[in-house]
């Protein structure tokens, strides 16, 4: 047998360990964009954001100092958390492969920064609408609010992702009963959480574009950033489209820019809905 190929003893392996240079670092990269670090730089998420993390995976969740969860980070990053003890008799072998598949599943992904490049190419489109989807129409406030052009396209509903907001008049005493409305009063801030929205959003839309002669506009001020977040995250749900696919879809008919928030919003959902359909499919 190769000796090369035996696994070594846990004396050996202790050994090869205790060797070398002491890092004094909170935090190192040990790997292209996987970060090794300590309770002191995941509990500081002004460095976290400065060294650009998107998911955190806490091998001592519920821990004592070890601050994190989704309540946490809230919706800037993704968060995994695995209730280990640092004892002998702890088994982690049950997290290894889960966890790997975590680990391989974000690093795969595409980055924030690699979505913004993606998104800032292309054609700009000086639509006040586009139909992005059969029977699925993204624009701005200026087609929202003029209730003739609505009747024109046959809008018979309206999800407003900016209601309540200034210039924004869409509610249901505006439109009537000619038009069935729909608000989510999300701010185009990469801190507010859109998150909450995708999955009932994404309902909406799915009844809606399932109702016989139903034509539906998704909109906020711009039509770039919440509504089209909102979209995409429909296009991810109810049709099993990658980001980047559903991303592509999109932009071949308008030209569009969530904030950065909402990409890594996106990106978490993204890896989420690949993970659930991974284990469905064993």
């Amino acid at each position: 047998m190769d000796t090369q190929c035996e696994t070594p003893s846990v004396k050996e392996l202790e050994r090869i360990l205790y060797g070398g240079k002491r890092s004094g670092n909170h935090v190192d990269e040990v790997w292209p964009n996987l970060l090794l670090g300590d309770m002191s730089i995941a509990n500081d998420r002004f460095s976290l954001w400065k060294l650009g993390i998107s998911h955190v995976l806490n091998a001592a969740h519920g821990k004592a100092h070890c601050l994190g969860s989704h309540e946490f980070y809230g919706s800037s990053v993704e968060y995994y958390g695995v209730p280990a003890d640092d004892s002998p008799s702890f088994n982690l072998s049950l997290y290894f492969e889960p966890c790997a598949d975590y680990i391989h599943q974000v690093l795969n992904s595409p980055g924030v920064k690699e979505l913004e490049r993606i998104l800032y190419g292309g054609k700009r489109s000086g639509n006040h609408v586009d139909e992005v989807w059969p029977n699925l129409l993204l624009g701005d406030m200026s087609i929202a609010n003029d209730r003739f052009s609505l009747w024109k396209l046959g809008i018979s509903h309206v999800l407003n992702a900016a209601h309540g907001k200034a210039h924004c008049l869409g509610s249901h005493e505006f439109y009537g009963s000619s038009v069935e409305y729909y608000g989510v009063p999300a701010e185009d801030s990469p801190s507010f959480n859109l998150s909450l929205y995708f999955q009932p959003c994404a309902d909406y839309i799915h009844q809606v574009l399932n109702s016989p002669g139903a034509r539906l506009l998704v909109h906020c001020a711009v039509g770039v950033s919440r509504s089209a977040s909102l979209v995409l995250a429909y296009l991810m749900i109810h049709h099993q489209l990658p980001l980047l696919e559903a991303i592509d879809t999109v932009k071949q008919r308008r030209w569009i820019f969530p904030n950065r928030g909402f990409l890594r919003q996106l990106r978490a959902l993204d890896i989420s809905l690949h993970r659930t359909r991974s284990q469905t499919t064993i």
